[in-house]
């Protein structure tokens, strides 16, 4: 059977659709893309935003219209299942909670799903699912459900079984990683559980995906003394507006989250440090914009995920009055998002003249490009008789930048 698989949304649905192909390949399926014509189509949706409900539903138009059957999970399909019917009755639907035992019933078991297929060249090791918290424009906990922690020992399994097929970074991802083990007995941190790895592995560098400003603490700083943790890190402000974020029941103020970024900066040699802002919540007046913007503008972030406030159903802040207009959401989004580049570029011309970590992603003729530990791209030339390949980890000394991207040079030891 030629099957595809097709991903929207978070590095969590980026894991699980690696694991449904894992499924499908390990039970001698073909793999293939939608332009050539697959028997079934796999979509794995997202709904954070109303843009990605229009992506989704696209997607479903698209894979019909290819002729595959198409089979539907993710969390757009959670909230949605009657826009889907009404696309086509044919569509089939999987729940989130689903997804693994639903595949492996119906495709087969396979003999080992976890060693074979992590993506290209990072693997994805999803830790948990699910989110405790509350924020008042978040659809996500009514799609994914409480925090759920797997055991510690399932975990360090894997990341073993994804050094042994190769990979030299892991991202450690899920939907609230920060809340990792709280629901485990006996209670475990993340701390704990990336110093297990660590102990367990032998050159697996780890790259931590997005973790909230209040889950933070010492004994996570502490971990980046050691070089196989990235010297990068993903914190969600939301807004740079105390009484937004009280809107918005997010629990810290722009002081708490200020003191925390500061004391990263200050402790981690070169770190990268990305957030996401939402823009035009309800009730977020020119003045409120304006602190956010200055807010962003006095602390050391490097970059930024801009999203304008997309009202979903069933959440608190669908029912706050203060909507903003669309078009002056856009407009705040292009601010912000040039600040972003600003800070980018900044931070990229800091890095002239270091030496950088780089898995290798892509090689072609005589060059490959890469993501350093510091979260950007980097592309230099090969040098002939030094073999570099895919996935494996390389030192380049950075000699300049070109638009969105470093240039290095290959330090061979």
């Amino acid at each position: 059977m030629k099957f595809c698989v097709l991903t929207l949304g978070c590095k969590s649905n980026q894991s699980e659709s690696s694991l449904i192909e894992a499924i499908l390949t390990g039970n001698s399926h073909q793999k293939v893309s939608l332009e050539d014509h697959p028997d079934v189509c796999v979509i794995n949706t997202c709904s954070v935003t109303a843009k990605s409900d229009y992506q989704s539903r696209q997607l479903i138009r698209r894979a019909l219209k290819a002729g595959a059957s198409v089979i539907v999970t993710g969390c757009y399909s959670e909230l949605n299942a009657h826009q889907i019917g009404q696309i086509s009755k044919e569509v089939e639907i999987v729940k989130n909670e689903d997804k693994g035992a639903y595949f492996k019933d119906k495709f087969g078991p396979g003999t080992n799903l976890r060693s074979t297929n992590y993506g290209n060249s990072r693997a994805l090791l999803k830790i948990q699912d699910g989110c405790n918290a509350s924020c008042t424009y978040c659809i996500i906990p009514q799609t994914r459900g409480a925090s759920r922690s797997r055991p510690v020992e399932e975990i360090i399994s894997e990341a073993k079984d994804i050094e042994a097929a190769g990979f030299m970074e892991l991202v450690i991802t899920g939907i609230h990683i920060g809340y990792y083990g709280v629901d485990l007995n006996p209670k475990i941190e993340l701390s704990e559980l990336i110093e297990n790895i660590l102990v367990n592995t032998n050159n697996l560098r780890i790259r931590l995906t997005s973790i909230e400003v209040s889950e933070i603490t010492d004994r996570l700083i502490k971990l980046f003394e050691n070089d196989r943790i990235c010297n990068h890190i993903h914190v969600p402000l939301q807004s740079g507006d105390d009484q937004i974020l009280k809107k918005m029941n997010r629990p810290y103020s722009t002081a708490d989250f200020r003191a925390t970024i500061l004391r990263l900066a200050q402790y981690i040699d070169n770190i990268s440090i990305g957030s996401d802002v939402i823009v035009g919540f309800p009730g977020e007046t020119r003045d409120s914009f304006e602190d956010t913007y200055g807010f962003i503008s006095s602390i050391p972030l490097t970059y930024l995920h801009v999203f304008p406030y997309s009202k979903r159903k069933d959440t608190k802040a669908a029912a706050m009055s203060g909507a903003v207009d669309e078009g002056i959401k856009k407009q705040r989004a292009a601010h912000l998002r040039a600040l972003s580049d600003e800070k980018k570029r900044a931070y990229m011309s800091g890095q002239v003249g270091k030496v950088l970590c780089a898995v290798v992603e892509t090689i072609e003729g005589g060059a490959f490009g890469g993501t350093t530990g510091n979260y950007l791209k980097i592309i230099s030339e090969t040098v002939p008789g030094y073999e570099v390949r895919e996935k494996r980890l390389v030192n380049l000394i950075v000699t300049g930048q070109e638009n969105d991207r470093l240039t290095g040079k290959l330090i061979i030891i």
